[in-house]
C-alpha cells in the first residue's frame, strides 16, 4: 500500500510541476499529503439503471441489519441524477454506491438482487454474503 502511495505522491508531483513549473521534488511534501488523502477516501462506484415505469419503480437500499418482517433493515438511496425522457417512460436513474456496504437493487430488467462496491468497482454477492456481512 505504501508503495501505491508514493508512486501517486510522485504522480501527483509531476502534474503540479508540469502545471506550475519549477522542480518535481518542491512538490512532493504536499503531494503526499494528497496521495494519503486519496488513499483513506472510500472509494465510490456510479449505478445507471434503465427506467422504465411499466417494470416498476428502480431502486437502491443499503443492508444496515436484520429487521424480524421484511428480513433487512434498509436505507434507501436517493438518486443522484435522472436523465428520463420528456414523457417518463425511458431513461436512466444513476446512484452513488460506496466500498464496504451492501446495497439490495431493484430494478425492471433484472428484478432485485445484492451488490457490494470493492476499488470503485461494482460486484453481485449472495444472500448468504449479506448475512455473513451484517451478522
Amino acid at each position: 500500500m505504501k508503495k501505491k502511495i508514493m508512486k501517486r505522491a510522485w504522480e501527483i508531483a509531476k502534474e503540479g510541476q508540469k502545471r506550475f513549473g519549477g522542480k518535481v521534488k518542491e512538490y512532493f511534501a504536499a503531494a503526499l499529503k494528497l496521495a494519503w488523502k486519496e488513499a483513506r477516501e472510500p472509494k465510490q462506484a456510479t449505478l445507471v439503471i434503465r427506467h422504465q415505469p411499466s417494470g416498476g419503480k428502480e431502486w437502491v437500499a443499503e443492508i444496515i441489519g436484520r429487521h424480524s418482517r421484511f428480513n433487512f433493515e434498509r436505507r434507501f438511496l436517493n438518486p443522484i441524477a435522472r436523465n428520463w425522457s420528456s414523457s417518463g417512460k425511458t431513461g436512466t436513474t444513476t446512484f452513488l454506491l460506496q466500498e464496504g456496504k451492501v446495497y439490495e437493487i431493484s430494478e425492471p430488467f433484472r428484478g432485485r438482487y445484492f451488490v457490494k462496491v470493492e476499488n470503485g468497482k461494482i460486484f453481485d454477492v449472495t444472500i448468504d454474503d449479506v448475512i455473513q456481512k451484517i451478522a
